[in-house]
């Protein structure tokens, strides 16, 4: 049996941990909000129904707790360990594998390759909703790259003030009812403007013609990347493994089967299958 520490209580981490404690391994969840669900919320059917299989199973729960620091098992086969912080209490979990389920983020520019010069304007569709619910401008001329639940935060906070959104999806997606012009699906491939976003350039293949978009702000809201947001942890290792949906057309049992197979890949030791 191995200790497995899963960071993250969404549909991600909660298929992960069930699927490891079906394999007989001791399985604790740590997530930073004080209830499960994740994205999904607390009162999805998926989630409460997965919660319900993990304690069933033995699984443990951490909520409202925050994985600070991932020190990984020594040679001398001591185990791992995580620093997690809650209010009143500082205390670090033995394991001898972390599994981060922790979500996922826009794509950086550095992660789509954009070339071109480095204005202002551009930004990660997580930044750009809180901004806009602070009623801050972002630009006159809105570009929103990606169809995705961050694209529909920020396309709802906006026409809130009547800003008018052009949206160009990621390669697969469909024009959403939010979308007030549609570009079609393509890549984005660099940015110009100095000190301020003035135009954007994008192809409707990696290496197709290049089309130009007047823009003073990007919004950047796909594709998704997962977060590695733990020290000590951030670039992986035996001892770690990131399991996160990064298809934002996944169905919550796209979710549940895609995560619950990661985590039955894992080469975990002495495992064993509990009665049922």
């Amino acid at each position: 049996m191995s200790r497995v520490v899963v960071v993250g209580a969404g549909l991600c981490g909660l298929a992960a941990a069930t699927a490891l404690a079906e394999q007989g391994h001791e399985v604790t969840v740590v997530d930073r909000l004080p209830a499960i669900g994740g994205l999904a919320g607390w009162e999805d059917a998926t989630a409460r129904s997965l919660d319900a299989e993990g304690r069933r199973r033995g699984v443990q729960q951490r909520l409202g707790a925050t994985a600070l620091r991932w020190t990984a098992p020594g040679a001398d086969d001591a185990p791992g360990s995580l620093l997690v912080a809650a209010p009143g209490e500082i205390t670090h979990l033995a394991a001898d594998h972390l599994v981060i389920a922790a979500g996922t983020r826009p794509a950086t520019p550095a992660e789509l390759h954009l070339a071109g010069d480095r204005p202002a304007g551009v930004l990660a569709a997580t930044v750009a909703e809180h901004l806009a619910g602070a009623r801050v401008t972002l630009g006159r001329h809105t570009l929103v790259y990606g169809v995705s639940h961050w694209a529909a935060l920020v396309a709802h906070r906006l026409a809130a003030r009547g800003t008018r959104l052009v949206v160009l999806g990621q390669p697969g997606a469909g024009r959403p009812a939010w979308a007030d012009t549609w570009l079609g699906t393509g890549v984005l491939r660099s940015v110009h403007g100095r000190p301020r976003l003035e135009r954007v350039a994008w192809s409707a293949a990696p290496d197709g013609e290049l089309r130009h978009q007047d823009a003073d702000a990007l919004v950047i809201a796909a594709p998704a990347r997962p977060l590695r947001n733990v020290e000590g942890a951030v670039f992986g290792g035996e001892a770690v493994t990131f399991i996160a949906e990064t298809d934002l057309a996944a169905t919550p049992s796209d979710i549940v089967s895609r995560a619950r197979a990661a985590a039955l890949a894992i080469p975990l030791a002495h495992a064993r299958r509990p009665s049922a």
